[in-house]
């Protein structure tokens, strides 16, 4: 059986170099600290959404309940503490329901809310401009010693390479339109000192690009560096990110962050407590056991990915050629034996999810995968939802009723927002359709670009166990080094240096 085209990572050997063996110890050295430096919101006030504000304060709930936040913990976001309305906020709810209801059945309910207030972030450093950023890792991170972690956590926005030749350098959307490219963000790293370890999440449009940084210069050719850096990324280099809403309603963010956290601390946003995806049964919930529970459990479009994933894109490969290494095109029953706790928890759980049986799965959600590549973009009108018919037919009646609707700005029209509210409110809600268009609204219909996602997520994860197979079975002792130590550090938790 030919096994199927490698279809996200690159199929290469790129031995030429000699790089050092990573120390990534799981247990720091007595007396070592933690420091937080979070980075968070957009570039303008009409980019920087309640969302991205939202996402830092629950990150620092989340790690303040864990009992480690110290005197080390910095945050950048937007305009710093500048007076004026730097955030986006949209909060429907805060609109009379006769103006929804206008606007649902006789406009446009887009920006219906909309407003701008300043940030509620308290104590912030300053606003996130890159010397901003620059001069923290110049000031905070010169004073770190060996053996302290520095965690890094980006809510922000992000873009694409702009050099097509460098399509992994990526960035970070800083305040007053800038930006800090992956490159640049290496560059910062490279000036902390020696042997301080960095932890990053990041969950920026494009945030893959970053998983790079654990290279010299931000480059494979140039070997790992000797600073230890492990990164969890929301999704590859090359795609958008869930997240960024100006909504204020948090039951609605599914962004991974928001899983992430939760893992880690056991909570959801609302306070509710969560079963520990503890996959290995240790008692503790680690890096990249939050990572796992993240991918089961996001239901966005993101493709996550994390350092020991990206080494294996540069250092590992399938060849069919090759009787010793391991195919793309395993048994599922072969892979699982293989798997880490934590890989095994994701393929198992998203088997359950996507109704995945079968020795055979892997290949067959590998197909899935492909199922829209070559398919045209069809001429055909789409028709609309059931919903949309509803809504037209109970438009339509409400217009029989009152003429006057056909402009929103007629003095009748204004009358019903107003005076008569009442009477519109009850006409609509009083329609023998608005139930059921109601019902069909609240429905979740299959997002198939989500659903699509779980499929790569699924066999990226199954390509992962047979890679790292393959790493070992190439036999070069040094890469093998350097990615077990990136294994284990990723199996770190919080608390590690508190010795817990």
């Amino acid at each position: 059986m030919l096994s199927r085209p490698w279809l996200f990572l690159q199929m290469r050997r790129s031995f030429c170099w000699l790089v050092p063996v990573l120390l990534l110890g799981c247990c720091s050295a007595v007396g070592a600290e933690d420091f937080f430096l979070t980075i968070g919101g957009g570039y303008s006030p009409s980019g920087n959404q309640a969302s991205l504000e939202n996402n830092v304060m629950f990150a620092q709930r989340a790690l303040g309940e864990q009992g480690v936040l110290g005197e080390h913990n910095d945050v950048f976001f937007s305009d710093g503490d500048a007076v004026g309305k730097d955030l986006q906020v949209m909060d429907p709810n805060s609109v009379p329901k006769a103006n929804r209801l206008m606007a649902e059945f006789f406009g446009s309910s887009n920006d219906l809310g909309l407003s701008y207030r300043n940030h509620n972030i308290p104590n912030v450093k300053g606003s996130t401009e890159p010397d901003n950023i620059r001069k923290w890792f110049g000031g905070v991170g010169q004073t770190m010693m060996s053996g302290d972690r520095l965690y890094v956590y980006v809510t922000a926005h992000g873009s694409r390479s702009s050099d097509r030749q460098s399509p992994y350098d990526t960035t970070i959307a800083t305040w007053n339109n800038s930006a800090i490219r992956m490159t640049e963000f290496v560059e910062m790293l490279d000036g902390l000192p020696k042997g301080v370890d960095v932890v990053a999440i990041m969950v920026q449009c494009h945030a893959g690009g970053f998983a790079r940084f654990i290279f010299n210069e931000g480059d494979p050719e140039k070997g790992l560096s000797d600073q230890n850096r492990i990164g969890f990324f929301a999704t590859v280099h090359d795609r958008p990110a869930s997240g960024c809403t100006p909504e204020v309603d948090e039951a609605s963010y599914v962004e991974y962050s928001t899983y992430f956290w939760a893992a880690l601390s056991g909570r959801n946003r609302s306070g509710r407590l969560i079963e520990r995806p503890d996959y290995n049964g240790d008692g503790v919930v680690s890096f990249d056991e939050a990572h796992a529970y993240t991918v089961i459990t996001a239901d966005t479009i993101d493709l996550p990915v994390m350092s020991s994933g990206e080494f294996l894109s540069i250092h590992s490969f399938f060849d069919e050629d090759d009787p010793k290494l391991l195919r793309n095109d395993e048994s599922y029953a072969l892979i699982l034996s293989l798997a880490t706790p934590s890989q095994r928890a994701i393929l198992e759980g998203l088997s359950e999810q996507l109704e995945l049986n079968g020795d055979q799965r892997i290949t067959e959600a590998w197909k899935t995968t492909q199922s829209d590549q070559n398919r045209g973009s069809s001429r055909r009108r789409r028709r609309s939802s059931p919903e949309e018919g509803l809504r037209r037919r109970i438009t339509r009646d409400l217009e029989r009723k009152w003429p006057e609707l056909a402009n929103v700005l007629n003095p009748v029209s204004i009358d019903l927002l107003t005076s008569r509210q009442d009477e519109f409110v009850e006409a609509i809600e009083d329609h023998p359709d608005y139930p059921r268009y109601r019902e069909l609204l609240a429905e979740t219909d299959t997002d198939q670009a989500k659903t699509k996602v779980k499929y790569e997520r699924f066999v990226r994860i199954a390509d992962n166990v047979a890679l790292a197979g393959n790493l070992r079975r190439l036999g070069d002792e040094q890469l093998i080094s350097q990615f077990n130590a990136i294994v284990d550090a990723e199996s770190g938790s919080l608390k590690q240096n508190a010795g817990d």
